[in-house]
């Protein structure tokens, strides 16, 4: 499995755009946690494979199984936290797009900000 590239970025993003691009890094962060509980699933795989009939298989499954568990752990507390920045993400985007609605979305030429941003 192979790392997701950052798109480059030659200009400032403005506030809708870097909203996209921050609810991507949820979904890159979610291939990722994906690919480590596939490579736990298969180390443990690869236990059970060469190890069945292993009179050390039951020290072996444990030691093993403690790692998987740590990891699955760390896992879960990631998960929950990209859940949370999630949350806030949508509801940033929500809250900007009601604040623009009938507005005018004319972009200056600072930085991705708006007109009506630049007259405040």
């Amino acid at each position: 499995m192979s790392l997701p590239k950052w798109p480059d970025i030659l200009e400032v993003p403005d506030q809708e755009d870097l909203l996209g691009l921050l609810i991507e890094t949820v979904a890159w962060e979610e291939i990722s946690l994906a690919a480590l509980i596939h490579a736990e699933a298969e180390k443990v795989q690869a236990l059970v494979d060469e190890c069945a009939d292993n009179p050390s298989f039951a020290e072996d499954a444990v030691k093993l199984n403690e790692s998987v568990r740590g990891v699955l752990l760390a896992a879960i507390e990631k998960e929950e936290k990209i859940f949370r920045k999630l949350r806030l993400l949508i509801d940033a985007r929500r809250k900007e797009r009601e604040y623009y609605k009938g507005r005018s979305r004319k972009k200056s030429k600072s930085y991705g900000r708006y007109d009506e941003d630049m007259q405040e």
